[in-house]
């Protein structure tokens, strides 16, 4: 008790000398927080950190990210030195001995944010969930107020259950590179229990942990502390921002041609005017299908239209963008720019910019705030299409590829916590005229280490075999329904992905600026043979537990049908999402989603419940969507943008359970098709990177965040 009271005054000392906004950083596991304990502080919107800690017994693995600028969620794996998984030893005796896994998310609201010094004695103020789903072997409830003065921060907050009371503590930012914390730890680690085995088998002798986090000037971070009185710990993790590049130089390039401009329209002739800046564009932008078109009107003046098609960036904004930047370098004056982008040959979106705009980015100055506030984005409707001027002529594209693929699966139920495969895939895409399009991804393996065929293995995935080698063959089409530019329709038929043979198809009804869309899917898939290499099951594929069998007298058609709606939330750029229908699995319900894009990279999270609830739980499924392309990882540092997007769901929960809240695979969504190029998302997405482009020399991905709480944002 002696060293627990010199401890406290210690901590109120340092507090008076000096307390403020330190630079966040997180706690063992991962959330933003002391050591043990989070604080009311959170990392920039869109910024986070993954890493690894080891503080025997327990070690966590976790992946933290402000979702929302006032939303943390925090994902992790824990295992625990000191339990194997003997308990399972009689329905699952290869995988005795290994240690413990579990999964977990973590939560954290802003519900007050804080940012002024000179009212330091007004805290921010955050509310949240530990380990809310999963197994919930760690959940608790707390609350936190954190106090920012000079370089020094102080916490006090009040946790339930595991996190047992009061807590407090303090960080210093020593310099730049080197931070320390202390804080006051009642953690009631007799929580930590599985099937009846404690994780730390001897209780704690002290009730602080301190220690020092040093950081480096690209991001990573590494720290060392004393914790329990007995106890030395290490972290080390990785800063992250899904607004600009994972690692790396986020700066875009914009390379264009010095010292060359054409003066007016008349000299040279106009056609040979549009081929030289055709030519221009097919060096510098990775666009295809470009056809121009110079009018004049007294509506417009002198307008320039411009059609064309991305194929070369994972984002559209990258591709509008680019393009611009060419047009303003190489084109004579012009009154109006039209530009038509179009997707599979259809055109989606035209977008009309004032002549001026064009002289301002040659300048790179801009005269407003909004560079773009006077531009037009619209559906591209039926009115464009005039037959004589050769304005949205496509072509067919063939382009052949082989890719690397690399796939870890971890469960704790596995013989081996962690397995994997590599493979080759030798993928073709087609992109044909009037809305048709190809895949076929053939995989060859490389070497499989997962395990599909036994109880200790993945046998609720047997397609992870290596006999399954088709990933995709089929063919896509998406075209407008009626003239208005609003109304789609989306299909697509063959092997969609290594468990179904079938076809969707969807339609789609988008509101003016795209803000809302209602429509409905419906989907005929049949089971696929994951023993050969492209055959059809005789009857349903059906799982018990430790195998899947085709079940020959059943049918093995499925059939889903969904109404569906969404809504964007503009200023968040945050899609919501509901569907609700039957299954394909004959099990009726909702899926709920909400996605949050950051131009071309989203992260979302869905919730499904059916008639069938997963077992313990009030809902059938849950997990997480992941679309990051592949230059998110390293920005520009290996040259030009990619077009290539890594899109992934994960469930959260291993609950056994697939024969409920089954969807099917696609291949080709309406979210992937269109998202992006919604007038609302296209608009703003451009008007900051030609922000950026003319404004900024600096790479500066996170800026200074104005909404960074959920009262401000409720109130502003």
């Amino acid at each position: 008790m002696r060293r627990v009271f010199l401890f406290w005054p210690v901590l109120i000392l340092t507090f008076i000398i000096s307390v403020s906004a330190s630079a966040s950083t997180g706690g063992n596991t991962g959330l933003t927080g002391l050591w043990e304990y989070p604080t009311a502080e959170m990392p920039e919107d869109g910024a986070g950190r993954f890493g690894f800690t080891y503080n025997s017994p327990y070690q966590f693995y976790f992946l933290d990210l402000a979702w929302l600028p006032w939303l943390e969620i925090n994902a992790r794996f824990s295992t625990f030195d000191t339990l194997s998984v003997n308990y399972l030893n009689q329905v699952a005796p290869g995988i005795d001995g290994r240690r413990y896994m579990d999964k977990a998310i973590d939560l954290k609201l802003m519900l007050w944010h804080s940012k002024s010094p000179q009212n330091w004695i007004i805290p921010s103020i955050a509310i949240g969930v530990v380990d809310m789903m999963g197994t919930e072997l760690m959940k608790a409830y707390y609350g936190a107020a954190t106090w920012h003065f000079g370089n020094f921060a102080a916490t006090l907050g009040y946790g339930s259950d595991r996190l047992n009371g009061f807590y407090g503590g303090i960080e210093w930012d020593v310099a730049d590179w080197l931070t320390f914390k202390a804080e006051y730890s009642p953690l009631d680690y007799t929580k930590d229990v599985v099937a009846g085995h404690r994780v730390l088998t001897e209780l704690p002798s002290k009730k602080y942990n301190a220690g020092i986090v040093l950081k480096a000037p690209w991001g990573m971070q590494g720290s060392v502390s004393y914790q329990r009185g007995d106890e030395w710990a290490f972290s080390i993790s990785q800063k992250i921002h899904l607004g600009g590049p994972i690692l790396g130089n986020g700066k875009k390039k914009f390379n264009v041609p010095g010292g060359f401009r054409y003066v007016n329209w008349e000299d040279p002739e106009s056609q040979d005017l549009f081929a030289r800046i055709k030519s221009g564009i097919d060096k510098y932008v990775r666009v295809r299908d470009v056809e121009m078109k110079l009018e004049k009107s007294e509506e417009y003046g002198r307008r320039l239209s411009l059609s064309y098609e991305n194929y070369g960036y994972a984002s559209h904004a990258e591709a509008m963008t680019r393009l611009i930047i060419i047009l303003s370098e190489v084109m004579p004056e012009t009154d109006s720019l039209l530009l038509i982008a179009k997707n599979a040959g259809i055109p989606v979106i035209k977008a009309e910019f004032p002549g001026t705009l064009l002289f301002d980015i040659r300048a790179r100055s801009l005269r407003e705030e909004d560079p773009i506030h006077s531009a037009v984005f619209t559906w591209a409707n039926s009115d464009i299409e005039d037959p004589d001027s050769h304005v949205l002529a496509s072509k067919a594209e063939h382009e052949f590829k082989a890719m690397l693929v690399y796939e870890p699966r971890i469960d704790q139920t596995l013989g081996k916590a962690y397995m994997d495969r590599l493979d080759i895939d030798a993928i073709y895409t087609g992109r044909y005229t009037n809305g048709w399009g190809s895949v076929v991804d053939v995989r060859f393996p490389v070497y499989n280490k997962i395990n599909a065929d036994s109880v200790t293995g993945l046998w609720w995935e047997p397609e992870m075999n290596s006999e399954t080698r088709i990933q995709n063959a089929a063919m896509t089409y998406a075209n407008h329904l009626g003239g208005s530019g609003r109304a789609w329709f989306f299909g697509e038929g063959g092997y969609i992905n290594e468990e179904w043979l079938g076809a969707n198809l969807w339609a789609r009804y988008y509101g003016h600026s795209g803000l809302w869309w209602i429509g409905a899917r419906y989907s005929a898939l049949h089971d696929r043979d994951p023993w050969t290499f492209a055959g059809l099951t005789t009857g349903k594929l059906t799982y018990a537990y430790g195998h899947a069998f085709d079940d020959e007298e059943s049918d093995p058609w499925h059939h889903g049908l969904w109404v569906q709606g969404g809504f964007h939330i503009a200023d968040l750029n945050l899609d919501i999402q509901a569907d609700y229908g039957q299954f394909v699995d004959n099990d009726r319900g909702w899926k709920l989603s909400a996605t949050r894009h950051w131009d071309d990279t989203a992260l979302g999270f869905w919730y499904i419940a059916t008639d069938i609830d997963a077992p313990g739980k009030g809902f059938t499924k849950a997990g997480v969507h992941m679309e990051i392309p592949a230059d998110k990882w390293f920005g520009t540092w290996f040259g030009n943008s990619s077009a290539h997007v890594w899109d992934q769901d994960t469930m959260f929960l291993s609950t056994w359970m697939p024969h409920s809240g089954r969807e099917g695979g696609t291949i080709r969504t309406p979210e992937r098709f269109i998202s992006q190029l919604r007038p609302v998302s296209l608009k703003k997405n451009v008007a900051r990177m030609i922000q950026e482009y003319c404004s900024y020399e600096d790479n500066d991905t996170e800026g200074g965040k104005e909404i960074s709480s959920i009262l401000e944002y409720i109130f502003h």
